[in-house]
């Protein structure tokens, strides 16, 4: 056995070998069937061939809003403060919330509850401005059309309206808008107010001025380009809308307008006075699509790709459609893997070249189970993962051009562009993880197959069991059990239930950059077992492993209802590691690895907590991948299944005790660079109230271990510090507390080491955060209470010598026939359904 993952692993390894290549950059390139291809400029406005492709048989969810439906936006279930009737709505995201433009409704961040949002004026219609500060406001002029203002600090302008129970019913913007546009002669611009669209990045707007033209706007510098006619007339704008959209860079525009039987796509970069270069492509889309009627909901999904819903009379012919200025539309390459770190296999060692360094520890392993279904099903330059470890629904879905990465130090789209684009051209030619927001690769590459797997890290999950390993203050001295309250349970349901909501608009998200792709979405497995023997390294009582269960349940629950509600398909891997869980399989069999202390170093250079620490093993990536083939019949299930009805939540998990304090929403933050400190060490907090829906411009509680610790400082919306007051070494936390804008008790939680005050003061254990247990079983000098994997001392690896049968593995059907795939005989596929062990008493976790 260990033999025959030695194989596998220089298997993955030669695969992978042409991935991280040196960081030599070129032009912009992709890698396709092996050929590295350079990407030509696209030629919209002088396409000497084009394609069309139907990439679906049914048209997009709701994904604009009725009115301005140049808008992205997203469902959502939603209450008000004074009202628990659910709602659905479709909100479009800004900086500090969401806005449903058609009702006037706002979700704040923070919170999944709405409040009207009530605007400066009965006639002012209020637009959310794409991940920005500011909003754009239309005012309706009386002979038709729009007057457009901006706001560049609309929370400033707010004030809260209460009804006669002091419940906050509504936000009002008090104040004027702080800019009007203006025609050349000085008067209020009039608009088609239908038609303002802005680019994914928030960088660039298109108005079409009534009886005049289409104009982009820089929204940096607000300088305005005219670049097409106007359809619209003053006194019938409703009549002449049009579905626009921009590239991200603002160069190319494209605008459709059903009356006047044209689908242009400009190109701002060769223009003669306020006309621009452009192509009509509607006589081409209607050749090709018999009983057409109209088309919506353009977008681009790239630079050289733009995705449409057409209605036809014709329903065979109806759904959604991708064209482009080429040859032919296809998939650059057939597979990527996107997600954290349960999908970047980090617990599996064995990193990827460039993921295991200071500035970049995305931990990106060779036996993450993304790289073996690339191994397994895909040929070489076919797959790829851009997983990372760390990852939230932001790293993996952010659109922003202002996304610094995960890497330390990292620069934004635009910086990289300027100042590094060899580094960039590597980076993306190359897949290699952390640099850029996981979406920029699914946008460019179009993948046949993706699977995603996130969530974990926005609810904080790795920081809820490493918190679960420190002391927990209780009433009852025999009692040491983290979330063992009401109040504790409720918090994790309620963050939980928000965390649904922004899952379903990651999904929507990577269905739109890439219409063509099949999305998998891949839960979380169960990692323990509560009626077990566990070892050492475990620090979780019975308790606590039956709560991680039931957290592990309640977040797949969220997942699982997102993929539903997204029209992706979820694969339940909770099972995927039984017989191989902590406190469940004797030490060579184990999936899963305990508490570790890794090599991630705290002040001092002092080894203290590993991030491998409760993440599958090489083992465990195996089993996940194992049970994604069979789930997905080798991820060729194809269309998701039909929409399932949502799972509620179990009432078992907040039937505990109620301690009568307040249920803070809580929400995982990042408020100081450091995940370490001393006592006694001053210590510099920043933060983002808006980001983090506090009610601006107030004094913030800083408190040590616990929303009900003792405060140990106060900051206020920006930069401050607070002195770490003399505690022991180990695992603690800081949290802050405020109220969000609708009131509502609020708090970001952060995990904390105290480090050793020296070297000296670990020196007589491996394990300095967590006692000693004294024990080292295999004798590798490594404390067993801290040590992943306690191995026998005749060297058994994992798998324990169990050999399954070796299936054989058909590869992905493309648009070209590929021979069928065959693992080699001499390559194990581990089952886990024949993978029965006896549990050993003693044995690790």
């Amino acid at each position: 056995m260990k033999a025959m993952k030695r194989f596998r692993q220089i298997e993955v390894h030669l695969a992978l070998c042409a991935v991280f290549a040196s960081l030599v950059g070129y032009a912009l390139t992709a890698r396709v069937s092996g050929v590295t291809t350079t990407r030509a400029e696209p030629q919209w406005a002088s396409p000497s061939i084009m394609a069309l492709k139907r990439v679906s048989d049914t048209t997009s969810h709701q994904t604009q809003p009725v009115y301005l439906s140049n808008l992205n936006c997203d469902l959502e279930t939603y209450r008000t403060p004074t009202d628990s009737t659910l709602r659905t709505g479709c909100f479009s995201q800004a900086s500090y919330g969401q806005i449903d433009v058609d009702s006037d409704m706002v979700i704040f961040d923070g919170t999944d509850e709405a409040v009207s949002l009530l605007p400066n004026n009965p006639r002012q219609i209020l637009v959310p401005w794409t991940k920005a500060e500011n909003m754009v406001t239309l005012d309706t002029a009386p002979t038709g059309g729009s007057y457009i203002n901006m706001y560049k600090n609309p929370l400033a302008g707010m004030q809260t309206v209460r009804n006669v129970f002091g419940q906050v019913t509504a936000k009002q913007i008090t104040a004027a808008p702080d800019l009007t546009f203006k025609n050349s002669a000085g008067a209020p611009l009039l608009i088609n107010g239908q038609s303002v669209t802005f680019a994914d990045n928030g960088s660039w707007m298109v108005v079409e001025v009534l009886g005049g033209s289409f104009e982009r706007v820089n929204l940096g510098t607000l300088q305005r380009t005219a670049f097409a006619p106007t359809y619209s007339r003053s006194g019938s704008p409703a009549l002449d809308a049009s579905s626009i959209t921009l590239s991200r860079d603002g160069r190319f525009i494209a605008i459709e307008n059903t009356y006047a039987s044209e689908f242009k796509v400009y190109d701002l970069d060769h223009c003669t006075g306020s006309v621009c270069s452009s192509f009509n492509y509607w006589p081409f889309v209607q050749q090709h699509i018999s009983g057409l009627r109209y088309l919506s909901h353009v977008r681009f999904v790239n630079d050289g790709l733009i995705s449409f819903d057409a209605s036809s009379s014709m329903d065979s012919q109806s759904g959604t459609y991708e064209i482009a200025p080429t040859d032919a539309i296809r998939s650059l390459i057939q597979y990527l893997g996107l997600g954290d770190s349960y999908s970047a296999g980090e617990g599996a060692f064995d990193y990827l070249a460039g993921t295991d360094v200071v500035t970049n520890r995305c931990h990106l392993s060779s036996h993450s189970y993304p790289l073996l279904l690339t191994h397994d099903l895909f040929a070489a330059a076919g797959g790829h993962s851009v997983a990372c470890s760390g990852a939230t629904i932001h790293d993996v879905g952010d659109t922003d051009d202002r996304y610094e990465g995960q890497v330390r130090e990292g620069l934004d789209w635009k910086q990289l562009n300027q100042s590094q684009p060899a580094l960039l051209a590597s980076v993306m030619t190359n897949y290699l993880p952390g640099y850029v927001a996981q979406q920029r690769f699914v946008s460019q590459y179009q993948p046949e197959i993706i699977t995603l797997g996130a969530g974990g890290n926005d609810m904080g999950f790795g920081d809820i069991l490493q918190d679960c390993i420190a002391y927990h203050p209780s009433t009852h001295n025999d009692t040491n059990t983290c979330y063992a309250t009401f109040e504790d349970r409720q918090e994790l349901l309620d963050s939980i239930s928000r965390l649904s909501s922004r899952l379903r608009s990651l999904y929507g998200e990577v269905r739109r950059l890439s219409p063509v792709s099949t999305v998998y979405v891949i839960g979380y497995p169960q990692i323990t077992i509560d009626t077990g023997s566990c070892g050492l390294n475990v620090h979780l009582n019975t308790s606590e492993l039956e709560f991680v269960q039931e957290l592990v349940t309640e977040l797949n629950r969220a997942v699982a209802n997102a993929a539903s509600d997204a029209g992706v398909q979820y694969v339940d891997i909770s099972q995927a590691l039984v017989g191989h869980r902590l406190c469940e399989a004797s030490s060579s069999t184990i999936a899963v690895n305990g508490l570790t202390a890794g090599k991630d170093s705290g002040i001092g250079g002092i080894n203290v907590f590993g991030t491998e620490s409760y993440h599958p093993n090489a083992l465990g990536q195996e089993l996940i991948e194992q049970a994604i083939l069979r789930q997905t019949n080798n991820l060729r299930n194809g269309l998701p299944k039909p929409s399932q009805p949502k799972t509620a939540p179990n009432p078992g998990f907040i039937n505990h005790p109620k301690t009568g304090r307040p249920i803070n929403q809580i929400t995982k933050g990042t408020t100081f660079t450091s995940k370490h400190a001393r006592s006694g060490q001053t210590l510099p907090l920043t933060l983002n109230a808006k980001h983090y829906g506090f009610l601006p411009g107030k004094h913030y509680a800083v408190h040590m271990n616990g929303i009900d610790g003792p405060i140990i400082g106060e900051i206020t919306d920006g930069a401050g510090s607070v002195t770490i007051p003399v505690i022991p070494p180990g695992l603690h936390s800081i949290i802050i507390t405020g109220v969000d804008q609708l009131d509502h008790p609020i708090a970001i939680l952060q995990p904390i080491v105290i480090d050793p005050e020296s070297s000296l003061d670990s020196s007589q254990t491996s394990c300095p955060l967590v006692p000693a247990s004294g024990v080292d079983m295999d004798h590798d000098g490594i404390d067993d209470a801290c040590d992943p994997l306690i191995s026998s001392r005749s060297g058994a690896t994992y798998g324990g010598g169990i050999i399954a049968g070796v299936p054989t593995v058909p590869s992905i059907a493309t648009q070209t026939p590929t021979p069928t795939a065959v693992v080699p005989s001499n390559l194990s596929i581990l089952n886990p359904t024949s993978l029965g062990v006896l549990l050993q008493p003693g044995g690790s976790g």
